[in-house]
């Protein structure tokens, strides 16, 4: 019986991973300094599920890329909330 809620609850608990809605909004290219260490940069603003988000990829190859993701704020009547899209 144990068995049987706990298989229910993380059924559950994981059923709205899928459901998620993500739509791209604007991606710019940054190309990095001159020299050794030039690299790209890309920016990326993104839709989730209704707010919005900005991804940044820095690095050169798969060893040395870097992924950021940070959700985007506005300032409405003297406060700071999340910018919906």
């Amino acid at each position: 019986m144990k068995k049987i809620i706990g298989i229910v609850f993380i059924s559950l608990m994981f059923a709205n991973i899928g459901y998620a809605e993500m739509r791209m909004i604007e991606q710019k290219i940054v190309e990095g300094g001159k020299g050794f260490g030039k690299q790209a940069n890309v920016y990326s603003t993104v839709c989730i599920d209704g707010h919005k988000f900005v991804i940044v990829r820095t690095g050169s190859g798969t060893g040395g890329r870097s992924i950021s993701m940070v959700q985007f704020y506005e300032k409405r009547d003297g406060k700071s909330l999340p910018a919906r899209c």
